[in-house]
């Protein structure tokens, strides 16, 4: 009997995550499948208004050994999971949005790792670094890093500093092209999420 209700509770727990955009785990970490995909190459915005945002973990012996990756989230919509050795890719409007990763223990989110209000303006550039065990000291590579957006284990980083590290690392979850907080749809999407002004 006291397993019924578990596993009910278990059930409706996950069927409304669903409904708030939240969905099971489902990234293994490097572990069980290292990143397969290609190797970094910048990206243009479908729309010019918007910001590319790129989010790299650097491997580290912790990182392949894990089971499960961290998965992020924006404004309560599940975007990827980040495995050890992987990148992936945000199309943002300009503007603040709830950023935030979790840490997946099976099909249950346990722990937040991060939270933090991402800032982008459009037509920029930005490079996040996602390393739990070997953070960049930001006060040895900028003279303002006061300008830089960290939270716990994510550090935005100068684009030089990216481009050296990002280079052979993988995408491993295709990118996502998120168009407001109640929607996100593929990069292949052939149009512009702002109306005309008139």
């Amino acid at each position: 009997m006291r397993l019924a209700v578990l596993l009910a509770a278990c059930l409706w727990t996950l069927s409304g995550c669903s409904s708030l955009g939240v969905g099971v785990p489902s990234t293994p970490g490097a572990f069980i499948h290292a990143p397969q995909g290609k190797t970094f190459k910048p990206m243009d915005t479908l729309d010019p208004r918007n910001a590319m945002v790129y989010i790299y973990r650097p491997i580290t012996r912790w990182g392949y050994e894990e089971v499960q990756a961290p998965v992020f989230f924006l404004d309560a919509s599940q975007l990827f999971g980040l495995k050890a050795g992987a990148y992936s890719w945000l199309e943002l409007p300009a503007g603040t949005h709830d950023f935030y990763a979790r840490r997946p223990l099976s099909v249950l989110y346990l722990k937040m790792v991060f939270e933090m209000p991402l800032e982008v303006e459009g037509g920029k550039d930005y490079y996040f670094r996602y390393s739990e065990t070997r953070p960049l000291d930001m006060e040895e590579l900028v003279a303002n890093p006061q300008d830089y957006q960290q939270a716990g284990p994510l550090q935005q980083v100068p684009r030089a500093v990216a481009l050296r590290e990002i280079a052979d690392l993988r995408l491993d979850e295709p990118g996502v092209y998120y168009a407001g907080k109640d929607s996100k749809v593929p990069r292949w999407a052939p149009f512009y999420t702002y109306t005309a002004e008139k």
